[in-house]
């Protein structure tokens, strides 16, 4: 981790593997960060019914809103996103909305690559720096961003450099700069990778880093570990176990109680022990590598994370940060 403890930095991309938890995550994170006297504004790219279970309610596109104490969720949108910056621009909102609704603007804009991701990274920095109301400080201490998955994602961040090699003048190339500075100042921004501990999870987070540091030349943050499984028994827990499994009388008494003499028992026992070892030998890739720290988080029982189970995963993650700091 560059450049002091995580949670002092202004801006943290969450990305990994669809399905690796990288919303739950980045919803972790950000309830660490608020738990730590944080204002905090979880951004989604894109709307995500993640968050809305998370949070029990409604978070509608484009609007600020309010899902805790000091925690605000935003879903983003890059029509929207186009139509505030063009209403910037001219300084009339209505006169943006009409540019933008022309039926031959529309389609050069699905046609045009790039121009989402730019508007997008655009109102994130503009999120960034909105000053509180009634006062100087910053609005947000800390923006924590659910970004797109691994592939998307990382084309998402190289997206301010290739307009910048684009737009030579105009005040679009000073405020495409503007974004880039944001992205590779490694003091206030940094990426942070979700990985489950399995093969092509952890495959697109070695991916990400390398990615990271270059072409892109951003900072790294942490690699969450998520889902990881311990083995089901210690050493006297294993004993005891094929003990059992040797009882005869133990035998029949469980054959009495399930249909299939307590096969579905010992077979989920040993597909637990299986996972395990998974577990461990592609956590063992993760925390051998240089470029960012490791933090653990526990596989959570049963199924999906709710609320509950997102601060339980902030305390996890606010205990390592201290330990690595």
């Amino acid at each position: 981790m560059e450049r002091g403890h995580l949670l002092n930095k202004r801006i943290l991309f969450m990305t990994g593997k669809g399905g690796a938890g990288k919303t739950t995550l980045a919803a972790a994170l950000a309830v660490a960060a608020r738990d730590r006297g944080k204002r905090v504004c979880l951004v989604g790219v894109g709307q995500s019914p993640n968050l809305c279970f998370i949070f029990s309610r409604d978070i509608p596109v484009y609007v600020e809103t309010p899902v805790e104490k000091n925690l605000t969720a935003f879903t983003l949108d890059p029509y929207k996103a186009l139509e505030e910056y063009v209403g910037l621009q001219l300084r009339v909102e209505t006169a943006a909305r009409m540019i933008l609704s022309n039926r031959l603007i529309h389609y050069f804009m699905q046609a045009a690559p790039g121009w989402r991701e730019l508007v997008t990274l655009g109102k994130i920095w503009h999120l960034h720096q909105l000053p509180a109301s009634g006062g100087r400080a910053l609005k947000f201490d800390i923006i924590v961003v659910d970004a797109p998955a691994t592939g998307h994602g990382l084309s998402f961040l190289r997206v301010p450099s290739i307009f910048m090699n684009i737009i030579r003048f105009g005040p679009m190339q000073s405020q495409t700069f503007d974004v880039q500075s944001m992205l590779t100042d490694k003091a206030r921004t940094a990426v942070c990778v979700a990985s489950t501990l399995e093969e092509m999870p952890v495959n697109e987070a070695m991916q990400v880093l390398e990615t990271v540091l270059t072409p892109l030349g951003m900072g790294l943050g942490v690699v969450f570990a998520n889902s990881v499984i311990s083995p089901l028994f210690n050493g006297q827990g294993r004993a005891e176990y094929e003990t059992l499994r040797a009882d005869t009388r133990a035998m029949e008494v469980l054959a009495g109680l399930f249909p299939d003499s307590g096969a579905s028992l010992f077979n989920a026992a040993e597909e637990r022990e299986k996972r395990a070892v998974q577990s461990r030998d592609y956590l063992e890739i993760l925390e051998n590598q240089k470029h960012a720290p490791v933090i653990r988080i526990p596989h959570q029982y049963p199924g999906r994370v709710d609320l509950s189970g997102v601060k339980k995963i902030a305390d996890i993650i606010n205990a390592a940060l201290d330990r690595e700091a």
